[in-house]
């Protein structure tokens, strides 16, 4: 019931949300689709270049993890809680597999990225800022 409600509340934000998301992503497409015309005069797809610097990204991927359980996922409470400190873990470990990514020789695979992408939306979601479950809404 209560998704239901909050649906129905908050529709026209929704929407808007679901907007700039298209928007986004058709101008990624085709930011991408020109770039595929111009990999003759030595511009680089998205593709490419996340297939070149793929060990030195796993930062952009935990991050990706991370903003993915925040907009869908995020965690509702009763209390709010400091939001400073959970910021603060999630920019730290961004931080440190920056480092990490740029220090390690070897290639990482699709199942490790799979699990900093995870690693990063639970961290996202137990550690970063919440709302606030209001019981005058029910």
């Amino acid at each position: 019931m209560q998704v239901k409600s909050f649906l129905r509340e908050n529709n026209k934000t929704i929407r808007i949300i679901k907007i700039v998301i298209a928007s986004l992503l058709g101008l990624m497409v085709i930011i991408d689709i020109v770039l595929v015309f111009l990999e003759d005069k030595g511009f680089p797809t998205f593709s490419k270049v996340i297939e070149e610097n793929r060990t030195e990204l796993i930062w952009l991927n935990f991050l990706l993890g991370g903003l993915i359980a925040k907009v869908f996922y995020n965690r509702i409470v009763h209390t709010k809680q400091r939001e400073l400190s959970g910021f603060l873990a999630f920019f730290a470990m961004i931080v440190l597999l920056f480092v990490l990514g740029r220090v390690f020789t070897i290639e990482l695979d699709t199942p490790y990225h799979l699990l900093i992408m995870i690693c990063g939306g639970i961290l996202a979601h137990r550690a970063w800022p919440q709302y606030i479950h209001d019981e005058s809404t029910e």
